[in-house]
């Protein structure tokens, strides 16, 4: 059968089916009478089988390798990348996750009647790099750098310093970085330093704000999260944290979706 009827019958490009036969896949012979290559229904199988593998990610010289392997060894490869796709397949389903995760909060903020509102936060750590925070240290930057490169697993952490809040002398102190939920980062088998302290999980109060510098809070934005604790009893105890959730342009601005929250464990 010549390349052009063969490529066609097998549903291949011929260039395909040339390349093969240079490469040693397959075997064809030639007419005696013009000798042109002629193709047999065995190299046509072996071109499927070839196709086959290459469709699993196995390389062009793996598929011709595999011609020369026992049933041991080509067992093997198949776990090897089985394996590699559970691991992608994991992977993936994780990233559906947090898509739907981020239109949660889309609605979150387009739809909440009210400003405030209440959530059971997972365990998680946060760490600290841009904004009013310290010179990061060298423990520091080793979890952003991990953090940075588990996106979009982690997410944009924020914080409000607890002086600045009482300070009305003073700015806010806002410092921004990057935090993971411990349920993501043990799903990643991510190995944060030890001196990444993790907050427990703890049932929050949050307030949504839109801004367009995040970095540039004001008072009057915190003001309803700050009476409506007052109101519950409920004491400031540590730095007001949370998430950035998502950035879009409105009315010709680029805002910030921002989510702060106060813990309530412990309203009266």
């Amino acid at each position: 059968m010549k390349v052009n009827d063969f490529s066609k019958r097998l549903g291949i490009g011929s260039s395909k089916v040339r390349y093969y036969d240079r490469i040693g896949l397959i075997k064809g012979g030639r007419c005696e009478a013009n000798n042109y290559r002629d193709f047999t229904d065995l190299d046509a199988l072996n071109i499927y089988h070839a196709q086959m593998l290459r469709s699993f990610d196995m390389s062009v010289q793996e598929s011709l390798a595999a011609k020369q392997k026992g049933l041991t060894q080509i067992s093997g490869w198949v776990e090897e990348h089985a394996l590699e796709l559970e691991e992608l397949i994991r992977q993936e389903e994780m990233r559906l996750f947090r898509l739907r995760e981020m239109q949660d909060y889309f609605t979150m903020i387009q739809e909440s009647k009210s400003l405030l509102t209440e959530h059971l936060l997972d365990d998680n750590y946060n760490v600290f790099n841009f904004g009013s925070c310290a010179k990061p240290d060298a423990v520091t930057l080793k979890a952003i750098e991990q953090l940075a490169e588990a996106m979009p697993f982690s997410y944009i952490a924020i914080k409000v310093s607890k002086a600045s809040l009482f300070d009305e002398q003073q700015p806010l102190a806002v410092s921004i970085g990057l935090g993971i939920l411990e349920r993501n980062r043990k799903k990643l088998g991510l190995e944060l330093p030890s001196q990444i302290e993790k907050t427990r999980s703890r049932k929050i109060l949050q307030i949504l704000i839109l801004s367009a510098d995040p970095f540039h809070l004001q008072r009057h934005e915190l003001a309803p999260l700050l009476e409506e604790v007052k109101r519950r009893g409920i004491a400031v105890s540590d730095d007001i944290v949370g998430r950035i959730y998502i950035s879009y342009q409105e009315n010709g601005t680029f805002i910030h979706g921002i989510g702060l929250s106060v813990p309530i464990d412990n309203e009266k």
